[in-house]
């Protein structure tokens, strides 16, 4: 492996959104040399050994991907997370003066990291839990003034609109500080678009493009970018966050979206 060599990746167009996803499990001692000293010192933090693996392949695999786009050693990117609520080192990844704008988001099997020059952008990815009860959940998550179908009250139709949700607030920043009633999404088994975004989060519905991901049997998973559109979103993924080489392969995304 040649960590410190950019790994080659395809060309970043100012119209693409690239989705990266890896495996945690590939997660190796080699990933962690990765981690500045402000990661490696929250890493033991994590109380549960899966948390742990998913934190180290996030960062791992936003720095290795970063290094393609940008020509240089993984162990160069400087990765910054700024919270608003306290000064710990995290949040929302930042890449400061690379021009590319960054999210990650990891459940269960499945670690992703979202890259565009196109604006903030949010990922969200989830498992699809059968213990979930979308009704009674459904008060709490869906606005008022948000359509309702039968759909919404299946688990992976739960799901999916939990998803769009979630990636809109990561890519304003806000994350789950506004309650998700707050933004509507079209229905599940509609095109994903935003309805709406109010509360401390408010702007134009029309500032996002927003798109459904396959993230594999038993999960559901979105991405949303604030600004210029349409977008073509390209999923790869790599077997290994540490490794040199990337390959182009499933899961995609279904379309462009808005």
């Amino acid at each position: 492996m040649l960590l410190d060599a950019p790994p080659a990746v395809p060309a970043l167009g100012s119209a693409d959104c690239h989705i990266w996803w890896t495996d945690p499990a590939t997660v190796t001692d080699e990933c962690l040399t990765l981690l500045d000293g402000a990661e490696q010192e929250r890493v033991p933090q994590l109380r549960r050994a899966e948390d742990r693996r998913r934190f180290i392949a996030g960062r791992a695999l936003l720095r290795t991907a970063a290094a393609g786009y940008l020509g240089l050693p993984p162990r160069r990117i400087e990765v910054v997370a700024h919270c608003p609520d306290c000064d710990r080192n995290h949040g929302k990844p930042e890449l400061p003066g690379t021009g590319l704008q960054v999210s990650v988001s990891h459940s269960g099997d499945r670690v992703a990291v979202a890259v565009t020059r196109a604006g903030a952008v949010g990922i969200d990815v989830e498992e699809i839990s059968t213990s979930v009860s979308p009704t009674e959940l459904l008060p709490h998550v869906i606005g008022p003034a948000e359509p309702r179908t039968p759909a919404h009250a299946t688990a992976s139709g739960f799901h999916r609109m939990w998803t769009r949700k979630e990636a809109v607030l990561k890519a304003t920043g806000l994350g789950l500080r506004v309650p998700l009633s707050e933004i509507g999404v079209s229905a599940p088994e509609e095109d994903p678009r935003v309805l709406f975004l109010g509360g401390p989060a408010a702007r134009p519905a029309e500032d996002f493009v927003l798109a459904d991901l396959e993230a594999g049997a038993g999960r559901a998973a979105a991405v949303a970018v604030i600004g210029g559109g349409p977008l073509a979103f390209t999923a790869y993924s790599r077997s290994r966050p540490s490794a040199a080489a990337f390959s182009a392969g499933p899961p995609r995304a279904p379309g462009t979206g808005r």
